[in-house]
């Protein structure tokens, strides 16, 4: 009997949890119909947000892996002075609230700091364009690749590195053929979270880049510029295209790992 009152106690709850997240997806399919979505979506204003938000969070995920795997190879693989700070550090944009990253990135790269006014002598603008848009995005999301990619690593059995090391193998090939390999889920994972993070920033890239619309509104800046003036569909129509994109493809790769985990 206690332990069916335990089993129907953790169901309530497990209910109570998918309705939290279910009903809010729920409200935003009823407020629009699918005529007028379809309508919507067609707009120029939206297909062109959709376009910089494609184009500058994937530009993300690439620059992600270039810098996020050597730090998580490096937090992983080595003790070293200093490394507390650097995992505390890697971890500070996520715990940041993402306006107070925009006005740090603000401060820096606007053309009244010393880098700002460098960089716009040499011709680069970064306040108001796609490039601050993916500085913004990059300082918020590419902490979910370097923690995954980090876990992958720290999870492959040491006695494998250290016998190709002693076989010859030089430090590069066995990163290359045994590391990545072996911690290829972890840093796709990476990647997802760090493609869904970057696709969904806001806070961070209004505060850097501004909401020019076809030059750097994102679907996300698109909704809340949508809403605030009243054009609901609008919004709702990106808000949708948004949550589709993110949960078709978490659904995808979930099941790609299932698919391999059921092959090993």
């Amino acid at each position: 009997m206690k332990s069916l009152s335990f089993d129907l106690t953790v169901s309530l709850i497990a209910g109570i949890f998918v309705c939290l997240i279910v009903l809010p997806m729920l409200a935003l399919f009823t407020t629009t119909s699918f005529g007028e979505l379809a309508c919507q979506l067609k707009s120029p204003l939206v297909l062109s947000a959709v376009l910089i938000s494609l184009e500058t969070s994937l530009t993300v995920v690439l620059f992600a892996l270039c810098l996020g795997i050597p730090v998580a190879y490096l937090l992983a693989m080595k003790d070293f002075k200093g490394k507390e700070i650097l995992d505390t550090l890697v971890d500070l944009p996520i715990c940041m609230p993402p306006l107070v990253a925009g006005l740090a990135l603000l401060i820096l790269l606007g053309g009244n700091s010393k880098l700002g006014g460098m960089l716009s002598n040499q011709g680069i603008d970064l306040i108001f364009s796609k490039k601050g848009i993916i500085i913004a995005q990059l300082f918020v999301s590419i902490p979910f690749l370097i923690k995954s990619a980090r876990e992958a690593f720290e999870s492959i059995n040491k006695n494998v590195i250290n016998a190709s090391l002693t076989l010859g193998a030089s430090k590069f090939y066995a990163f290359k053929t045994i590391l990545l390999p072996l911690a290829k889920n972890g840093i796709y994972t990476g990647m997802i979270m760090t493609w869904a993070r970057a696709l969904g920033e806001f806070g961070a890239t209004s505060m850097v880049a501004g909401c020019i619309p076809f030059r750097t509104e994102t679907m996300t800046v698109a909704i809340y510029q949508n809403a605030m003036s009243g054009e609901l569909a609008a919004s709702t129509a990106v808000a949708l295209l948004l949550l589709v994109f993110s949960f078709t493809l978490l659904l995808v790769f979930k099941s790609r790992l299932r698919v391999q985990a059921v092959g090993m």
